[in-house]
């Protein structure tokens, strides 16, 4: 049995921008735990992700978040890597902890997968795809920002993916990129490793549609320190509520500047 496996708000009146967390959980279901070895550490999630971006509501931005870990399944990858027994970044269902060592004491069986996908993966790509369409409908265009955060691949406070260039417009990315700078956050622009996932890549090919991976480092808005093999559980409060309110600013910019520099434009 499955909790529900997405969680969404809809804008009211219906806004032209969607905001993607996949990877904002930390639950994993009770068949996920009893296959499990012991003492694993599921490392590398997003933590405190959803808390940090719940004002966006407030702001009139369409939410979609998963409810269960990317460990369970991944939603930021191609349903195509089924089969994809390797490392994490390509892997639908991993077998592997982000750090290379193995989560279950075997493999998991093509029923256990399917299931999966059917239970969790399906339904967050089929909310998604819901709520585009119906952006697109009334707008004729559809801004999507996947959120995410990191460690490792950049020290910059930000990394904006645009898959190179390919995902959306110079003019977004001068909007996104210009919103950030402007609240003194270190932004880089296609880090690598960072260039943008599977739902930056799926959806920026369905026309019309502008998609950007935004990823902030861990140490912008849970702690200044090393992270390593853990599961954080704890976070540094006025530090992530000063980076909360930055970001606020940061998106409501965005929110205006495509309502004005491009949506209006096209009416």
């Amino acid at each position: 049995m499955y909790m529900e496996p997405v969680e969404i708000y809809r804008s009211d009146p219906l806004s032209a921008i969607i905001t993607s967390i996949p990877h904002g959980a930390s639950q994993i279901t009770t068949e996920m735990k009893a296959m499990m070895r012991p003492n694993t550490i599921l490392s590398n999630n997003d933590w405190f992700l959803k808390e940090l971006y719940s004002f966006l509501g407030s702001l009139n931005i369409t939410t979609i978040s998963a409810n269960y870990s990317r460990y369970v399944i991944d939603v930021n990858r191609d349903v195509k890597n089924t089969l994809v027994r390797d490392e994490y970044t390509r892997s639908l269902v991993y077998e592997k902890s982000t750090f290379g060592k193995s989560i279950y004491h075997a493999p998991l069986s093509q029923d256990i997968i399917s299931n999966r996908i059917e239970a969790i993966y399906l339904p967050y790509h089929n909310c998604l795809s819901e709520q585009i369409t119906r952006s697109l409908k009334k707008y004729n265009k559809a801004f999507l920002f996947d959120l995410h955060s990191f460690y490792i691949q950049s020290k910059a406070d930000i990394v904006l993916g645009t898959y190179e260039g390919k995902a959306c417009s110079m003019e977004l990315m001068e909007i996104v990129y210009n919103a950030f700078v402007s609240e003194r956050f270190v932004v880089e622009i296609d880090a690598r490793g960072l260039t943008g996932g599977y739902i930056v890549s799926k959806y920026s090919s369905i026309k019309n549609v502008e998609a950007i991976q935004i990823e902030m480092r861990y140490t912008t808005y849970i702690e200044n320190r090393i992270f390593g093999e853990e599961e954080v559980i704890t976070k540094n409060d006025n530090l992530f509520k000063e980076t909360q309110e930055r970001l606020i600013r940061v998106f409501k910019n965005i929110s205006d500047n495509i309502e004005v520099k491009i949506l209006d434009r096209k009416c």
